[in-house]
């Protein structure tokens, strides 16, 4: 078993569609879907505030405007559990241990976030 370290985990996911996020950021598949929704509804309409998905996906999960304050808010925390998020391609393996909808607030606070 190998132990990557945050930075060098940055470094690989910033050429990759994808995301690594603390595992307190997230309770649901729900806030997630809801996030990831939003994010690309944002790029849609071209409202988008980060030029990367990932990014404005991350703006949308944290419930705020700022990049720099959603990425402190989600990063992984060392030596912590951390889910791995790809945008593209399929699943494999086992599913993350979230529950299937979320709390109220939750959603709620990443719905707002842009108001």
């Amino acid at each position: 078993m190998r132990v990557i370290k945050v930075r060098e985990l940055d470094e690989k996911l910033d050429s990759l569609d994808a995301v690594a996020v603390r595992e307190s950021a997230v309770e649901s598949m729900e806030e997630l879907e809801l996030a990831h929704h939003l994010a690309k509804k944002s790029f849609a309409k071209k409202k988008n505030i980060a030029r990367k998905f990932k990014y404005e996906f991350l703006l949308w999960l944290s419930g705020t405007r700022d990049i720099e304050n959603a990425i402190r808010k989600t990063a992984p925390e060392k030596g912590k559990p951390f889910l791995l998020i790809v945008f593209s391609g399929q699943m494999k393996g086992e599913k993350p241990a979230l529950k299937k909808t979320a709390d109220p607030l939750r959603l709620e606070r990443i719905s707002l976030s842009r108001i």
